[in-house]
This record gives structure tokens, C-alpha cells and sequence, in this order.
């Protein structure tokens, strides 16, 4: 397997920001290979930024070869257009077992990316959105104005549409009146893919910041010999495996 298949235009491109159309096939790394990417610094170069990397290892986890906790941070994150504060990935019981193939094995494992007004600011006016994303207690408003009149008004909340957090107005309102959702356009937040099988956990949202917590699926993914040995190598307390 290559370390991580993360492609190195996720970080650059821009994405679509459709209405109900189906989300954009883009390429989603898994879970083993967003970890192996971590560690092994593919993530570091084509995100350009470094990354922290803090474990936790127990007496028990030494005699079983395992790291009980692996934290990794990134900061200052320059995606498609929109730059994330922080990315912090969480993974417990790393280890890589024995077998034709060893495996590499972590679980449970999560994650959370914080985004900042500031930075969805420059965003939406380098996009030239004609609506301003408001960061606040209630969620994410997006506001139209003109010439500093309120038109319309719609609360959204973040749902996991494929490898995207996709907007979706769950409360609407033009000119101060409620009205219905229909006609209001879904759009995607232009950030780097999600791994697969990830699931939205919590959102926590604050005047001026927001911030998300996903779940994905225990890794579980063979390796070569050469592969399980270069993970060894990274993590302290797992195995030699011979070649």
C-alpha cells in the first residue's frame, strides 16, 4: 500500500458550492492512511505545516506493543481557500500486530478542526460570496445584505455529505419574516477530504469561532513487512517485524 493517498490539489482547489446536487467525487483517504500520513510527514508536506505529535505509553502498553495515545496537531492549516486554526487527530491503542500481512490496528479514533470569523471572512470575500457566514452561538448564520439593508437570513447546520461538510438551512427568513426553506441553496465548505467512514460526533459553536468533532472507523489495514518495520521505527514500544 502507498503511505497515504491524499490528493495534493485537496489542499488548493477550489471546491463547488452546489445546491441539492450530490457531493463532488473527491478522493477520501482512510482512516490507516491518514494516521500513516501523520506519521510518516506526507500529510506535513502537502499541507505545508508542521505537525506536533505527542504519545502516551503505559507499562501495559509496552508489553502488549502498544502506544495507548497518539495526538496530532496541525495549526494554521491552509485548505481550499478557507484557512483552519486548528486540526487535532486522536488515536488510541496503536499498535501493529503480528501475521502474513501484519496489521496495522488503532481504536477508537477521532478528530476536530476549529475555524476562526476572521478566517471565514477572508474566505467568502475572496470567494466573492454574496452572502457573509456569521460564526455564532446559534451556529452558522448566512446573511445578505445590501448596501448594509438585511435581505434574507438563513441558519444552517453542518452535515457529512461524502468527503465534505455540507451547509444545509434548517431556518430561513427575508426581510425579517420567516419563510420557507425552498429555493435556498446547500453549499460546501471548501476543505481538505474527509477520511472515510466519518461521522459528524458534535459541533460547538461561539461567537466567532467554530468547532467540529468527527468519529471514523478502528483502523484495521495490512502491511508489508518493510511498512509494519517503518512504522516501528516512528512510534516507540511496537515490535521489529522481520522482512
Amino acid at each position: 500500500m502507498t503511505p497515504v493517498s491524499i490528493p495534493g490539489d485537496a489542499f488548493e482547489q477550489d471546491l463547488p458550492h452546489p445546491d441539492d446536487r450530490p457531493a463532488p467525487e473527491i478522493e477520501q483517504p482512510s482512516p490507516a492512511e491518514l494516521l500513516i500520513g501523520l506519521l510518516d510527514g506526507t500529510v506535513s508536506r502537502l499541507a505545508r505545516r508542521p505537525v506536533k505529535i505527542r504519545t502516551k505509553v503505559s507499562p501495559a502498553g509496552l508489553l502488549r506493543g502498544r502506544v495507548d495515545v497518539v495526538v496530532f496537531e496541525l495549526s494554521g492549516l491552509k485548505t481550499t481557500g478557507l484557512l483552519v486554526d486548528r486540526v487535532v487527530v486522536h488515536a488510541e491503542q496503536v499498535r501493529v500486530e503480528p501475521g502474513l500481512p501484519p496489521h496495522f490496528k488503532a481504536g477508537p479514533v477521532g478528530f476536530k478542526a476549529t475555524v476562526t470569523q476572521a478566517a471565514v471572512d477572508r474566505w467568502t470575500k475572496a470567494s466573492k460570496l454574496p452572502v457573509r457566514l456569521q460564526l455564532t452561538e446559534d451556529g452558522i448564520l448566512a446573511t445578505t445584505k445590501v448596501r448594509g439593508f438585511q435581505l434574507a437570513q438563513v441558519a444552517t447546520e453542518l452535515s457529512v455529505a461524502g468527503p465534505l461538510l455540507q451547509l444545509r438551512p434548517r431556518r430561513a427568513s427575508m426581510l425579517g419574516l420567516p419563510t420557507p426553506l425552498v429555493g435556498f441553496l446547500r453549499g460546501y465548505l471548501p476543505l481538505p477530504p474527509l477520511p472515510m467512514g466519518a461521522r459528524l460526533r458534535r459541533v460547538e459553536s461561539e461567537e466567532g469561532e467554530l468547532t467540529t468533532w468527527f468519529t471514523v472507523d478502528d483502523v484495521d489495514e495490512p502491511l508489508s513487512p518493510l511498512m509494519a518495520n517503518r512504522l516501528t521505527r516512528l512510534l516507540p514500544g511496537l515490535p521489529r517485524f522481520p522482512r
